[in-house]
């Protein structure tokens, strides 16, 4: 099911093709520029890692003050679900030992849900859900069909690690799947594959839950500019401080962001690590990696999976996918620095919180993340998790780094008290600091690689 709308725009007239044909001309000039320096021999200096950045941003001012119309797709989608009713007598069991499981483990575990999503993905019809695990059985004995055509015979029940890869083999053109386990039958909608949507797209793949709709358009413009990305698929998991439209309503008014699906994604996001750190039941965030890769993104460019509060920034301030280009692979995977929550002057706790008022490290590294190519990395061997994509044999780069700002997040995992910063506790991150202040200041021209 989807909502929302498509924003077009009138066509533009003869004098501002003629300003957008120049303005394309001077993009291209500020893009040769770009590839000029980070190509080039020997340590950048600060001045010169900033100026990939300047060029995006200004490029960026130009056109926007050019008018140039934007054709926008911005919509919600809500999955074609099938989940369990209370009274079914089936569950998922849980994979983890009794032992092993802290208090709301089996509150949080998701014991029902079947399958996310029912879609057209090639000549088959994928169904995108949790590991079936010990419901492979009673699933396969029931009667499959699509728009009543028995393929009880086509079924392809198989877990992918967290997730499962169920196919319906050779019923990519049906419409309405409907199946029985047990007593109790099951019907739901075959969604249109929408790859097309953000196919030669560089584009961005996320969860959130309650982020601050400022945040994620900080988040955006932040990518827009310094990854070129123009796509995002957005999974909102159960917030309850706005709706899935409030979000597309937001994403819509970052300018550079032409194509934005919002996934109303109301699945239980599963239960931690436990006492013993053992992630086996996490299921949500794998599920959405996948149906993102298989229903959106199997025609983009470039993806990159980062969470709202996680900023990529490579060391020559060229795009994470520039790098995935040139990687064996088609995939960078890196590692990252926590940005404290701590500021220059004790701040008033209703201020709105943004990256800016963030600059200083704290010690350690955070957990890694990865940008890929999908049209290199092979589909049927790999699988994007949340912290790698497994199977490719990408090997991480120490060229690229994310930073990880503990100040823009609700703190729903960790405790993330603010404080200032302290000599002995922080470093000063004078690059992000700099591309931070090009990306939100009024103007490039007022960010220099100088103190």
């Amino acid at each position: 099911m989807t909502s929302g709308a498509v924003e077009d725009t009138h066509a533009p007239t003869e004098t501002l093709r003629a300003e957008i044909a120049r303005l394309d001309r001077r993009v291209a000039e500020l893009e040769a520029e770009r590839r000029r320096y980070a190509h080039g021999a020997g340590c950048l200096t600060l001045d010169e890692f900033l100026e990939p950045v300047r060029l995006s941003r200004r490029a960026w001012d130009l056109r926007r003050a050019s008018g140039e119309p934007r054709h926008k797709v911005i919509k919600v989608v809500r999955p074609s679900a099938v989940t369990l009713p209370l009274s079914s007598p089936f569950r998922r069991e849980p994979p983890r030992k009794p032992e092993d499981q802290q208090p709301e483990y089996l509150e949080q575990f998701d014991a029902r849900t079947l399958f996310y999503d029912v879609f057209q993905h090639g000549d088959d019809v994928w169904l995108s859900g949790p590991p079936v695990s010990n419901l492979k059985a009673p699933l396969s004995n029931g009667a499959w069909r699509v728009d009543g055509a028995d393929v009880t015979g086509d079924l392809v029940l198989r877990d992918w690690g967290r997730t499962q890869r169920s196919v319906i083999e050779g019923a990519g053109s049906g419409r309405e799947l409907s199946f029985s386990l047990g007593n109790d039958r099951f019907s739901a909608d075959i969604a249109p594959n929408e790859s097309d949507l953000f196919a030669g797209q560089r584009t961005i793949i996320t969860k959130s839950k309650d982020n601050d709709l400022v945040w994620i358009q900080d988040f955006l413009r932040y990518y827009h500019l310094v990854h070129g990305v123009t796509g995002i698929v957005f999974y909102d998991n159960n917030s309850t401080q706005y709706t899935p439209q409030d979000v597309a309503d937001a994403i819509a008014e970052v300018d550079g962001i032409t194509t934005a699906v919002v996934v109303d994604w109301p699945f239980p996001f599963g239960p931690q690590g436990g006492p013993n750190k053992i992630w086996d039941s996490d299921y949500c965030q794998y599920g959405l990696l996948e149906h993102g890769r298989f229903r959106y993104l199997s025609q983009a460019a470039g993806v990159i999976s980062a969470d709202i509060d996680e900023l990529m920034l490579a060391d020559d301030g060229r795009s994470v996918f520039e790098h995935a280009a040139e990687s064996e692979t088609g995939v960078v995977m890196f590692s990252g620095y926590w940005m404290a929550k701590a500021t220059r002057t004790p701040m008033a706790s209703d201020r709105q919180r943004r990256f800016t008022d963030y600059h200083h490290r704290s010690k350690g590294t955070t957990t890694v993340k990865w940008a890929a190519l999908p049209g290199v990395v092979d589909e049927l061997t790999t699988q994007w998790r949340v912290h790698s994509v497994a199977g490719s044999g990408t090997v991480k780069t120490d060229k690229i780094h994310h930073r990880h700002f503990a100040g823009v997040n609700s703190g729903w995992r960790y405790d993330r008290s603010e404080g200032v910063a302290q000599p002995d506790a922080h470093t000063y991150d004078a690059r992000m600091s700099r591309v931070l202040d090009l990306v939100f200041g009024s103007s490039p021209e007022e960010v220099r690689g100088t103190w």
